[in-house]
């Protein structure tokens, strides 16, 4: 393998960081101060009649063509030095038993000292089950080329690549790698090259919604979100730094990040038929339950695993076994006899009551020539979809007094009789504002447009429509029209979605 990215001092340094996430992540207490999951928020519904059978119950599920016996992933954690083998071996032995997914800690290192590659290759331990590689995505800014991913994946007999975003705990090193700028078209480039599956993860503060569309548009095959609420890679860093004053910059970030509940829902509004995973403090088998009813299709944990597999692969193989079963007889207990059943919408509820929500943005037109009636509708309901509100209200509004906002039909023959009407109404001849020398301030060039500005006065300058299941609730022949008054130009419309 072609070394990449540091020099050749550069590995004991990123060993040794190694050595001390796993003894920190075992030894101290890292989890996120004053910030949780959001699970606790969640209720199931309780069916004291489920009318089905507990041995009937499903968790099976199929991950980049692999059969699972749980949505069950065992997170990606270590790697890269001797302790990171025998750990990686008992959680590659364990997932095979049980049928779970497995991911491996940062690869990056195998690019500088190829001779750890026993402490990753875990293939043969675990021949069945989907085996995931990782990476920081930072990397593909440093050097790191889709022939260098394409050759971590062939070492490991990887079924998909994962990369790793972790700005903040990049920062934080002293060794850390903080050119971001410009990474997403770079994560782009290796979707489109690579053989198999990327994933994108966060590592513990989340992955917002806008930042969810945007991978999946770059081509990622599933984004995990790894929401907070877990480990805290903030506090990790902070019993590495030596210096006081760098250590309490990374307590001040002990609450930082996205609860992972949350994170779950926004992502599953804005890509619905998107495969999803959730990680982030997950910590038994009905919050695994609640992150699959609430959209996830996997569901990762990485800590208790890695605490698990430091004592044992008996007590690996124990953790697996309450997690799935608490899993089963949580579906059990909502009369769902498998996951499809459990993500039904009745399933769970949010016990402080749906919080609604408001998301803002703005379209841009140009327009051809006046009256033109322009066509807004597909892009309205796109902003819809993509706030990901099922139900409550839009509110469109121009930002212009010669541009108006309406709701008609759009049929040719009814438009030429709308451009009349307003000829009619509001004649293209003198109007007082049209008088430039009696304005105070006024451009020689500005339009004479007092017409323009009569229509707009009987159009409007805004609609209001409700959202039913997601979409617009026009009626049949009903469209939403940026109508232009003056004459061609540039046009805004501020578009607002409100509910839940």
């Amino acid at each position: 393998m072609t070394p990449s990215g540091p020099s050749s001092v550069e590995p004991l340094t990123t060993a040794a960081r190694k050595a001390d996430h796993i003894r920190i992540n075992v030894e101290e207490n890292v989890s996120g101060k004053g910030i949780t999951t959001g699970f606790e928020r969640y209720r199931f519904t309780h069916e004291a009649l489920p009318e089905i059978d507990l041995d009937d119950v499903s968790t099976a599920t199929n991950l980049f063509g692999r059969d699972l016996q749980a949505p069950l992933l065992i997170s990606c954690m270590t790697g890269g030095v001797p302790e990171a083998e025998q750990i990686n071996c008992t959680l590659a032995e364990a997932a095979q038993e049980r049928g779970l997914a497995l991911g491996l800690g940062s690869a990056r290192i195998l690019l500088e000292s190829p001779q750890v590659l026993p402490s990753f290759a875990v293939r043969r331990y675990a021949p069945d089950v989907p085996l995931l590689a990782n990476l920081g995505a930072v990397q593909l800014n440093k050097g790191v080329t889709v022939e260098d991913c394409r050759r971590i994946v062939d070492l490991l007999e990887a079924d998909a690549l994962v990369l790793h975003l972790n700005p903040l705990q990049e920062a934080l090193q002293l060794e850390g790698d903080t050119n971001f700028g410009g990474l997403l078209k770079r994560i782009e480039a290796l979707c489109a090259d690579l053989d198999v599956p990327v994933v994108a993860k966060e590592i513990g503060w989340g992955i917002n919604r806008d930042l969810v569309r945007k991978l999946f548009d770059a081509g990622v095959a599933a984004v995990d979100v790894a929401g907070a609420g877990g480990t805290s890679w903030s506090e990790v860093e902070r019993h590495r730094l030596g210096s006081p004053v760098r250590a309490a910059i990374a307590a001040a970030f002990a609450d930082w990040g996205i609860p992972t509940a949350d994170l779950i829902r926004d992502a599953r509004r804005v890509a619905p038929s998107g495969t999803l995973f959730a990680s982030g403090g997950i910590r038994n088998g009905v919050e695994v339950a609640k992150a699959l009813a609430l959209g996830a299709d996997m569901v990762g944990v990485a800590g208790p695993f890695l605490r698990a597999a430091v004592a044992g692969r008996r007590r690996v193989l124990d953790l697996a076994d309450e997690l799935v079963g608490a899993l089963k007889m949580a579906m059990f207990l909502t009369g769902s006899t498998d996951l499809p059943a459990l993500r039904l919408g009745n399933r769970i509820i949010d016990a402080t009551g749906p919080r609604p929500e408001i998301v803002r943005g703005a379209l841009h037109y140009t327009s051809s020539r006046a009256p033109d009636f322009i066509d807004i509708t597909d892009d309205i309901q796109d902003m819809v979809r993509g706030a990901g509100i099922q139900e409550g209200l839009v509110h469109i509004a121009s930002t212009h007094t010669t541009a108006a906002i309406r709701v008609n039909e759009n049929e040719p023959l009814l438009i030429e009789d709308f451009s009349r009407l307003l000829e009619r109404l509001a004649p293209n001849g003198h109007y007082h504002h049209n008088e430039l020398e009696r304005r105070k301030g006024i451009a020689p060039d500005e339009p004479q447009n007092g017409h323009a500005h009569c229509r707009h006065l009987l159009l409007g300058h805004s609609e209001t429509v409700t959202i039913q299941g997601g979409r617009l609730d026009l009626g049949v022949w009903q469209r939403i029209f940026l109508i232009e008054l003056d004459s061609p130009r540039s046009r805004q419309v501020k578009v607002q979605v409100m509910g839940r």
